[in-house]
């Protein structure tokens, strides 16, 4: 009887209005998510030659970004756009990156060092990393796909930082 009494005035039930309650909170916080996703909180660029480290070739895909791992960090532009990155070291939290690019300008160019084609490249395109600026962003804002760069390739770009960089 209290149920007809509330369908004649012709208001809602309670549960639909819970479950529209309970939509917005969920699409708030997804929303919420979603902008922290879109944007690095923090991205830094660097001279290569003021952040010499120690390289090394640590890839293993089951903890923290590690060198010789392909990431994607979303760089503050307009509109913001999803980078590659080959990491190439740590700074406590924050992840050291070189910017990976398909655009084959880049061959000419000895700021580049080729890194050739692979899965941090859709298109199949052979791509080149920039070595003379390193990326520095923390590493909750970069995103894993579990791509890593072939170990020998990877000791290519080492050998070349050591060598122009002074790294060790």
């Amino acid at each position: 009887m209290a149920f007809e009494r509330f369908k004649r005035k012709g208001a809602r039930p309670r549960t639909a209005s819970l479950d529209q309650g309970l939509a917005q909170l969920h699409e708030r916080v997804n929303n919420q998510i979603e902008h922290r996703r879109n944007r690095a909180s923090r991205v830094y660029v660097r001279p290569t030659d003021s952040v010499p480290r120690n390289v090394y070739y640590a890839a293993d895909m089951d903890s923290g970004a590690e060198a010789g791992e392909v990431v994607w960090v979303t760089v503050p532009s307009r509109p913001p756009k999803e980078r590659s990155m080959l990491v190439v070291g740590r700074d406590h939290t924050d992840v050291l990156g070189l910017l990976i690019s398909p655009e084959q300008e880049h061959a000419h160019d000895d700021r580049w060092f080729e890194i050739g084609p692979g899965d941090w490249e859709a298109s199949g395109s052979p791509c080149w990393v920039r070595l003379d600026k390193t990326l520095v962003v923390p590493e909750a804002d970069v995103h894993r796909r579990g791509t890593t760069v072939p170990q020998r390739r990877f000791e290519r770009v080492a050998n070349t930082l050591r060598e122009r960089f002074q790294w060790s």
